[in-house]
């Protein structure tokens, strides 16, 4: 009896942005995987208290591969750091922008970040 190989063809997800980080944003932004089930931790700096970017708070986006678009998960205060990104899922790679929003509403440029986060053990 002669058995013939079965082809597979096997593509891998592509979860990488299809949009650029933006450049110039008065951000930085740092992303860990936090301790636990807590998701991912993350902080950001560059902005002083008397900044006018910052007086409204910040905005927190992460990267949605399913829709490829960054999505909107937090609106924070002025002082909200770290950040918890408990919505995480475990074993993956998140990708994030934070931007600084003034009291009139307006966004700073984007700072990103991203993480790859252990599976769930």
């Amino acid at each position: 009896m002669t058995l013939s190989p079965e082809i597979v063809v096997a593509t891998e997800l592509e979860t990488t942005p299809d949009v650029a980080t933006p450049e110039g944003s008065p951000l930085s932004v740092d992303v860990w995987p936090a301790e636990g089930d807590e998701g991912n931790q993350m902080t950001w700096y560059g902005l002083g208290e008397d900044s006018p970017e910052a007086v409204g708070g910040y905005r927190v986006y992460r990267w949605n591969p399913a829709t490829k678009a960054y999505e909107k998960i937090a609106d924070l205060g002025s002082d909200p750091v770290p950040y918890f990104d408990t919505g995480a899922k475990r074993g993956t790679t998140s990708y994030y922008w934070v931007t600084a929003v003034a009291a009139d509403g307006t966004e700073s440029l984007s700072a990103g970040g991203w993480v790859v986060t252990a599976p769930a053990q």
